[in-house]
């Protein structure tokens, strides 16, 4: 069977890459997602707490995704991973890190640089948070945290009608609401 060749975008078509907005949700915040493998997700996410997520501040410019394929016994999957710095230790920051910490299993949706979004991890296959300080060595050297978002899903980011609109750039600890009262 031959597969039909679809047109590339045209030469003018803008590109900016990285991601400028992220929103978290905890898993077992997220109802289970209604998709076949290869689509998108075109009904907003099921929440059980609208209000409880984490709109995640971070410096402009640091923040990418990743998201190979891979290959197993089982079949294909793929090894989604968000990466972004969060600058300036300090306390707050600190306890906000270790509220993250304490909720382990994530669902986030991000904003790319032309505008598109997409979601990645499920609730039955979600997204584990790492982060550790880093202060560098030189005064001109970054201080704060790289956090990464990673896990394993079997099929692609799907694309989402979701727009996170990223946090104020100030230094909050989470969006209003945010929530670790799970039953």
């Amino acid at each position: 069977m031959l597969l039909p060749l679809l047109p590339l975008p045209p030469n003018d078509c803008p590109n900016t890459g990285g991601v400028r907005a992220l929103r978290v949700w905890p898993a077992s915040n997220v109802r289970p997602l209604p998709l076949d493998p290869g689509s998108n997700l075109l009904l907003p996410v099921q929440l059980i707490d609208p209000a409880n997520y984490a709109d995640i501040w971070f410096q402009p410019d640091s923040a990418s995704f990743e998201e190979p394929e891979a290959d197993d016994a089982q079949g294909a999957f793929y090894k989604a991973q968000l990466q972004l710095a969060v600058l300036r230790d300090a306390p707050d920051l600190q306890a906000a890190i270790a509220r993250l910490r304490a909720v382990r299993y994530f669902v986030v949706a991000y904003a790319d640089g032309n505008g598109l979004s997409k979601l990645v991890g499920t609730p039955t296959h979600p997204l584990r948070l790492s982060a550790g300080l880093e202060t560098g060595k030189k005064p001109g050297d970054r201080n704060g945290y790289p956090l990464v978002f990673a896990g394993l899903t079997p099929r692609p980011a799907p694309f989402t009608l979701l727009q996170p609109t990223g946090a104020a750039p100030v230094r909050r600890a989470f969006s209003s609401g945010f929530s670790f009262g799970f039953k």
